[in-house]
């Protein structure tokens, strides 16, 4: 990644943005087939049963959301800390 866009970009944690919170709340909950009929195997998806096709695409709702929010929402990178290595890159 290149360090210039971390730099360019504001302080930011996604810890205080209730939204993903939610989110992140919804798709584990989804992720529980606990709503679902007690050994429901029918119907099949794909060969597998409806409830784990649920719990599998959550997960990966899950894994999706919470990469895309580490990778673009959060920047933590300390302006003295940028500024000590663009020195440490001129310098060398």
């Amino acid at each position: 990644m290149d360090q210039r866009r971390s730099a360019d970009r504001p302080l930011r944690e996604p810890i205080r943005h209730p939204w993903l919170w939610v989110a992140l709340a919804v798709s584990v909950l989804a992720g529980i087939p606990l709503y679902l009929a007690p050994g429901l195997v029918r119907p099949l998806v794909f060969g597998i049963p409806a409830w784990l096709a649920i719990s599998v695409l959550a997960t990966l709702v899950f894994a999706a959301l919470t990469s895309w929010m580490c990778l673009r929402w959060w920047n933590l990178a300390e302006p003295a800390e940028e500024a000590a290595r663009a020195e440490d890159r001129s310098a060398a």
